[in-house]
């Protein structure tokens, strides 16, 4: 039920789930507005263990959902259903063909402006920066391949974790006057444990669908690094396996490229989920 539940949701992610109904933010957005006065100074969730809790309790109560479903079909329509939210990226699908738009009425501006509210944190040309391929497959990362990891090993509230911590880790990010900003370091840090092993797995997907000469190179270079960022394991690796001429940087023709990468790298993963299962190695 596994690989059926995930290819369910990614066919309805891709066919129009684009409302806030089907979007993380908008649940974890209300959970915030409730929580408030808890997580404020005198609040019952205030501290940092406190604060753990907050993040578990939507987690429990989805666990709990699932624990008393034992009716297949309600558990493979609650697998559907968290798993479309979790997957829920439509603010990044918009940007994205924004951003093919302005390259394709050659506005560079307009391009490099949507390339950075998609999350590239500094264009190639800037030291230490990236390529908007790079940043495309952060995003698939982050939405798609940690999502499916986390689901595949705990369940719809693995899957649920995870979303919660990546937009609570979202939105401090972008606000620091969130009543939870205090726990900037705290949720950062378990997002990073919570990506570090995925990120590794994912990166890996990428030399076997790509070029392994260079890919591997790159890739043991970070796999066993614990202070490099899972960003850079990411992105790097992505890179290399595609091997995307410098000319075509900040193109269509990269974009579409690295898109294809990571389509592939789930296709991959699906194929692997599927024979585990056929094998016995997956429940």
């Amino acid at each position: 039920m596994i690989l059926i539940s995930i290819i369910i949701a990614l066919i309805l992610e891709r066919l129009g789930a684009r409302s806030d109904y089907w979007q993380i933010s908008y649940y974890a957005q209300g959970y915030l507005t409730r929580s408030k006065k808890q997580l404020g100074e005198q609040g019952l969730f205030n501290s940092p263990a406190g604060f753990i809790i907050w993040l578990c309790l939507p987690v429990l109560l989805v666990a709990v959902i699932f624990t008393l479903s034992d009716f297949v079909l309600w558990q493979l329509a609650i697998n559907v259903a968290v798993l479309l939210v979790c997957f829920g990226c439509a603010k990044q699908r918009a940007l994205y063909k924004s951003y093919l738009n302005a390259l394709t009425r050659d506005d560079q501006q307009a391009a490099t402006l949507y390339a950075l509210q998609m999350g590239q944190k500094k264009t190639e040309e800037q030291k230490g920066g990236e390529t908007f391929g790079q940043t495309l497959a952060w995003v698939n990362f982050r939405f798609y391949c940690a999502v499916i990891f986390w689901f595949v090993i705990l369940g719809v509230p693995g899957a649920t974790l995870y979303a919660l911590v990546r937009t609570f880790a979202d939105l401090v990010q972008d606000d620091h006057k969130v009543v939870y900003a205090k726990r900037f370091k705290l949720i950062h840090s378990l997002l990073f444990w919570l990506d570090w092993l995925p990120a590794r797995i994912a990166s890996f997907g990428y030399l076997v669908i790509g070029n392994f000469n260079k890919g591997t190179s790159c890739w043991l270079h970070y796999a066993l690094d614990f202070t490099v960022s899972n960003r850079k394991v990411v992105t790097n690796t992505a890179l290399a396996a595609e091997q995307i001429e410098q000319q075509h940087f900040g193109c269509a023709y990269e974009a579409t490229c690295m898109m294809k990468l990571v389509k592939r790298n789930v296709l991959f993963y699906l194929v692997l989920i599927a024979l585990l299962t056929l094998f016995g190695g997956l429940a």
